[in-house]
């Protein structure tokens, strides 16, 4: 889920994975349903986020879409239950996207 259009999941996921589908959730009800709130403002600029940043070579920050303090997480979600997830601590915590895929993989 997301909160941008489904456009804006394509183009992302296109070049990460083509093969997943993402639900947009603009209104945020989803967002509320998985329990994702919203990032307090030193959950979003600590110190290790900063450096979590400056680590980050080559991967920007790039245009918000949707609620830039809006909680990431993410959720396999396969025959209607929740089978892996990873809510983020902070803004800075890595993405696993490699564990999502092998989740995914392991079905």
């Amino acid at each position: 889920m997301h909160l941008g259009t489904p456009d804006e999941a394509d183009a992302f996921l296109g070049e990460r994975w083509p093969e997943a589908r993402a639900v947009s959730d603009p209104d945020r009800k989803l967002y509320r349903a998985f329990g994702l709130g919203r990032w307090s403002v030193f959950q979003l600029f600590a110190p290790r986020v900063l450096l979590a940043g400056l680590r980050a070579r080559g991967f920007g920050v790039g245009k918000p879409v949707g609620d830039p303090m809006a909680r990431s997480g993410w959720f396999l979600v396969e025959d209607g239950r929740v089978t892996w997830s990873q809510v983020h601590a902070h803004a800075g915590e890595a993405r696993r996207f490699d564990e999502l895929v092998a989740a995914y993989a392991r079905g």
